[in-house]
């Protein structure tokens, strides 16, 4: 949060998730204006778990890095018991390198899934607040009709 600005109730937060706020906004008057693509919302430490259904079909990238992970370690270990025997060294090396090229197909496949994701709650949350001002103008006009 930049300096100066004060401190967002809990009520506010909900209501404003995912919302950005136009160039130049402030909270206060003579605040300091809002950075430029500034959310009001990030992912946070439990995001992994709680999005843990979306994400499993990619689970298997991960299962496959692990297993290849444990090959090449058993490798390693094997190494020096059996004479490091050129087969052995091919499949250790072999083993780490598509351990390492899971990962990143993992890895690049969750990045996406989590901006999609990401995307489509900034556009839930943008609707819900529209339809929470609309109510709350139709509120006001009443009160004062």
């Amino acid at each position: 949060m930049p300096r100066g600005w004060p401190t967002p109730t809990d009520k506010w937060i909900r209501e404003n998730a995912f919302w950005q706020p136009p160039p130049g906004w402030a909270p206060v008057p003579n605040s300091t204006a809002a950075p430029a693509e500034w959310r009001f919302w990030v992912p946070n430490k439990l995001w992994s778990r709680a999005m843990g259904s979306y994400f499993g079909s990619i689970a298997i990238w991960s299962r496959l890095s692990n297993w290849c992970g444990l090959l090449w370690l058993v490798a390693l270990v094997a190494g020096p018991v059996l004479g490091y025997p050129p087969a052995l060294r091919i499949a250790g090396f072999s083993a780490a390198v598509a351990a390492i090229a899971f990962l990143i197909v993992h890895e690049t496949l969750k990045s996406r899934r989590s901006k999609q994701l990401l995307d489509h709650f900034a556009t839930v949350a943008e609707r819900g607040r529209q339809e929470r001002l609309r109510r709350e103008y139709q509120r006001y006009l009443t009160a004062v009709a």
